[in-house]
């Protein structure tokens, strides 16, 4: 039908009136995306949907995953399928659309968005994966393993939020397809595709949990680094490179007598430190009436990793530390989503960030300084951030701990420390120490920082318990004849008989965590088999194998 004036047809569209009060306010199209909207977190300003329960008709059926899609989704994918013109434009190239199913198409899509989202709140930085989305993307149109490893982690966040096992089935056959494609690649390694072998590894290590597969990876990963010294300067990810110092240093599969690293005295002391600042923290959120829960479970956590046994084996450590590890990636992100990167969340967000550096000197032997390094430039951005609002004024004197702990953090590794800026004035940190127990070169330490003991800090008695979890839906049959149950992320494989939390900031997920608390010290011992592993007889492993590139993996 030809539009006014004999012009040109109206382009079609879906109508709805479902959108948020303030889209429909502001007489704007709401895309209907929960927690928070696209047009709100444009605006920064809160989203009603954040005070209302997700519609029920969201929730996955059996025979369908439920991939969130909405009225405005619909409407870009189609028109990326019709066009060929990816909805996010500043993203090229990027995959083509006719050689994707509906099904990937959204799980690119949500990816990007999230990235976009951040990218309008200037929080990319904040967060530990969204900067890279784009380039990742990029490789992705032309090497179809770094597709299917990016349409594994998308599959897992939104299984995460969903709580679906037929979205938690497909993360598990992407990252399948991802691993067996990228051995093949291995094959033929060159200064061409070491780039896309660099991206793969990335986002699969976002997902790995599994202790060995983890290793293996790694250690493959920086057999790969070896082999393009030549030309890494070249490299997209020149930071990821720089981090391969961090990577872990204990075995895959230690033997009898192996002896993991022990902490000292004065590693106990940053712990103790850095609770009695999270507790701080705790009674600040609440003081200004906002929700101290992530507070209240990393507490939580951070309790209970004292029960953790350091002679216990490797995988074991691993395991203990995989709620951390889930936070990490999806906390942030959903927290800044919902409150526009408002002060307190930006200071939360940095103190979980600071536990993970936190884990690298109480557990050096299993790649927690990996995990670590990834948090040091969001904590610095967050500390810019706040030290350029006034709306940060108040929350800044709360960046000092995380801030001293970047610092250390830097020194151990032999990083170089930033340049003292308008933007990043240079702190008085507190005394931290080397392993051998000689002080690191820091400031003297500033009075604020110590809290003496008149100061009282009261343990949450928010109840921190958790359900037990039964058979898991999760358990499907497996669309590989040869697969295992690789975890991932909090997000299982769908064959073992552990379910996926829901909630927003997570849960510990599995009534091994159900002894975070203030009881027990490094002593005491931790003993279970880990809850989220099933039975199988093969994973999706990476193990090492002769190529052009001596030792790498397969």
């Amino acid at each position: 039908m030809a539009g006014p004036g004999g012009g040109p047809p109206r382009r079609s569209h879906t109508k709805s009136r479902k959108g948020c009060e303030s889209c429909k306010r502001r007489h704007i199209r709401c895309d209907e995306s929960f927690p928070q909207c696209r047009n709100c977190t444009k605006h920064k300003v809160r989203c009603p949907y954040n005070d209302i329960t997700q519609p029920d008709e969201r929730s996955c059926s059996p025979d369908k995953p439920d991939l969130m899609w909405t009225p405005q989704i619909e409407e870009e994918i189609n028109q990326w399928k019709v066009t060929g013109v990816f909805p996010f434009p500043h993203i090229y190239p990027a995959p083509t659309p006719c050689d994707l199913t509906l099904d990937q198409l959204r799980l690119i899509h949500h990816v990007a968005s999230i990235s976009e989202q951040m990218e309008s709140l200037n929080a990319n930085g904040f967060t530990l994966w969204t900067r890279r989305i784009p380039t990742i993307i990029q490789i992705g149109a032309t090497y179809d393993y770094v597709l299917h490893a990016l349409l594994a982690f998308s599959a897992t966040h939104l299984a995460h939020l969903t709580d679906c096992p037929l979205v938690g089935n497909m993360a598990y056959e992407h990252r399948g397809i991802a691993l067996n494609r990228l051995q093949e690649a291995i094959g033929c390694f060159s200064r061409e595709n070491s780039d896309a072998i660099l991206a793969a590894s990335l986002v699969l290590s976002w997902q790995a949990t599994d202790w060995k597969s983890w290793t293996e990876l790694m250690q493959g990963t920086s057999t790969i680094i070896d082999a393009m010294e030549s030309w890494k300067h070249e490299s997209l990810f020149g930071d990821f490179i720089a981090e391969s110092s961090t990577f872990p240093t204990g075995p895959p599969s230690p033997t009898p007598d192996h002896q993991p690293s022990q902490p000292c005295a004065a590693d106990m002391d940053s712990y103790q430190r850095t609770l009695k600042q999270l507790q701080k923290l705790e009674h600040h959120l609440k003081q200004s009436h906002e929700s101290p829960k992530p507070i209240t479970q990393l507490i939580a956590f951070m309790k209970g990793s004292r029960k953790i046994v350091l002679t216990q084996p490797l995988h074991q450590q691993f395991e203990r530390l995989r709620a951390l590890r889930t936070w990490l990636f999806w906390l942030p992100v959903d927290m800044l989503q919902q409150s526009s990167c408002s002060p307190n969340s930006l200071v939360v967000i940095a103190h979980y960030y600071t536990a993970a550096l936190l884990m690298e000197r109480l557990f050096p032997d299993i790649g927690a300084a990996y995990f670590g390094s990834l948090t040091v430039k969001p904590i610095e951005e967050i500390h810019q951030r706040l030290n350029s609002s006034e709306r940060g004024q108040t929350s800044l004197s709360f960046m000092d701990h995380p801030l001293g702990t970047v610092y250390e953090f830097r020194s151990r590794m032999g990083w170089a420390h930033p340049v003292d800026t308008p933007a990043f004035h240079q702190y008085t940190a507190p005394p931290f120490y080397m392993n051998d127990g000689s002080p690191a070169m820091v400031p003297a330490a500033s009075p604020e920082y110590f809290y003496g003991d008149n100061v009282s800090f009261n343990y949450s008695t928010e109840d921190l318990s958790v359900p037990n979890s039964a058979v898991s839906p999760l358990q499907l049959s497996s669309p590989f004849p040869h697969s295992g149950n690789q975890q991932y992320l909090n997000i299982p494989s769908p064959y073992g008989a552990y379910s996926p939390v829901s909630s927003v900031y997570g849960d510990f997920g599995d009534a091994g965590h159900s002894d975070f608390e203030d009881s027990g010290n490094w002593t005491v011992p931790y003993s279970a088999a880990s809850p989220v592993m099933g039975p199988a007889s093969h994973r999706y492993s990476v193990g090492f194998v002769s190529s052009p590139i001596q030792s790498t993996w397969a």
